[in-house]
């Protein structure tokens, strides 16, 4: 990507939050509007980040659906290719005391929402997600956060 004045610049970024890569993989109601997402995403060349906690947050909401049916256990496989394929660069938490201090904000018990807002705030973008409480309560705090409705 080039800047106004011919100069590269940096591409777009985002954050994600587990939520919708849950929803891309499991076929969740908001999964067309999230797919939709995706692939303007990468029309658009967008770079995709979430904090290392996302896999094992997907991994979680698998093994969960697995267990009550919801997806075969021969599809884990493939579902996991598919997030692989995605393409995102998943960062490390370098500063938990900010984590603990936005789930504070936040009025979380956990930080494990925060740790998405706070990785936006850090690389200087917006959290995405289809989690309404998450993005009402972040966004009314001044965060940066979009939320994908079902179509």
């Amino acid at each position: 990507m080039t800047s106004s004045s011919g100069e590269p610049s940096e591409p777009a970024r985002v954050v994600l939050d587990a939520s919708l890569l849950v929803a891309l993989l499991a076929n969740e109601p908001e999964s067309e509007a999230v797919a939709a997402q995706f692939a303007a995403w990468g029309a658009a060349g967008v770079e995709l980040h979430a904090p290392e906690l996302a896999r094992y947050e997907v991994a979680n909401a698998l093994a969960r659906k697995a267990a009550h049916g919801e997806i075969a256990q021969h599809d884990l496989a493939a579902a996991w290719a598919e997030l692989d394929a995605l393409g995102i660069v998943y960062d490390s938490l370098t500063d938990g005391a900010t984590a603990v201090a936005i789930a504070l904000e936040l009025e979380r018990r956990s930080a494990f929402d925060a740790a998405y807002v706070a990785l936006a705030e850090r690389i200087g973008t917006g959290l995405w997600t289809i989690d309404g409480p998450l993005a009402r309560n972040a966004s009314g705090r001044g965060y940066a956060v979009t939320l994908i409705a079902q179509a």
